[in-house]
């Protein structure tokens, strides 16, 4: 029997609070264990979207919605990578197409899920261009085109109207986002279709909305304590010495943020297979054999 028609039972687990903060501890302890790889993967997915949303200034706006559509196969791309890590196997860009090519299941599934982002983003987009006159598709073109006399771009001033549309955006993607939390992963390692995947993502997150709610928790303080730090050291030495720093801490922090999904999958679901399938328990070890 082939690795993509194995079955696979999956089961829920029963977690404490606590366990979103273990997951965040082992998204930190995996990053420094293999930094350079993990910072290459990440400028190697950025160029992608860079080179996406250049074409979506330069041929059309429908474009830009493939940036969202990525955002599965971004998550997928760095809970495989920890997964890797784990394993001592060497990192490699190959992750970011790891659902498409385990199984056609899998590919339809994926697909399906990133054509949900898109379409979520299209009517934000089309929403937040109600709510601001376009006044921030504008801005966002004129900062991904190129100027023509080799100087800097100037970016105007954003208004209260094109800021609140902004915030409606990543509220809207951050709502759409949870009940597809674990649907990417649930379709690449559980073998699920795209509404099953989707369907044991709500349960989980219910069954574990006490860990859930304390993994998202845990991050806003560790952005907020993040950009308190920024602040103080750009009061005190001057923004221009810290903006590098601060731009690869983000880098950091998102890398690590990503990362630490994986062992929040792990923890909640209960895989088994015929082929092998790494479990994190609440330890931080993996189950004796």
């Amino acid at each position: 029997m082939s690795a993509s028609s194995a079955p696979v039972k999956i089961r829920l687990r029963s977690l404490p609070a606590a366990a979103g903060l273990f997951w965040i501890r082992r998204g930190f302890r995996t990053f420094w264990r293999r930094p350079l790889g993990f910072i290459g993967l990440w400028l190697f997915f950025t160029l992608g979207l860079f080179v996406i949303a250049l074409l979506s200034v330069t041929v059309s706006p429908v474009v830009m919605l493939a940036v969202a559509a990525w955002l599965p196969l971004l998550t997928v791309g760095f809970m495989q990578a920890t997964s890797d890590v784990l394993d001592d196997v060497k990192l490699r860009p190959s992750v970011f197409k790891a659902p498409f090519s385990s199984s056609p299941q899998a590919g339809r599934g994926m697909l399906a899920i990133m054509l949900v982002y898109a379409a979520a983003l299209a009517i934000l987009a089309l929403w937040a261009d109600a709510m601001d006159g376009g006044e921030t598709r504008r801005w966002v073109q004129a900062a991904m085109t190129p100027p023509t006399d080799g100087k800097p771009p100037v970016f105007p001033p954003v208004s209260a109207a094109s800021l609140s549309s902004m915030r409606f955006v990543t509220l809207g993607l951050t709502l759409v986002s949870i009940p597809l939390w674990y649907a990417p992963a649930l379709v690449h390692w559980g073998r699920q279709g795209a509404v099953q995947a989707v369907f044991s993502s709500v349960v989980a997150i219910w069954r574990t909305k006490g860990a859930f709610c304390t993994f998202l928790l845990g991050w806003f303080v560790v952005w907020i304590a993040f950009d308190a730090l920024v602040q103080l050291l750009a009061a005190a030495f001057g923004i221009e010495t810290v903006s590098l720093a601060a731009l690869t801490g983000q880098m950091i922090l998102s890398i690590t943020y990503f990362l630490s999904m994986w062992f929040g999958f792990v923890d909640t679901f209960e895989i088994t297979s015929s082929t092998p399938f790494r479990t994190v328990m609440a330890d931080g070890e993996p189950p004796a054999a």
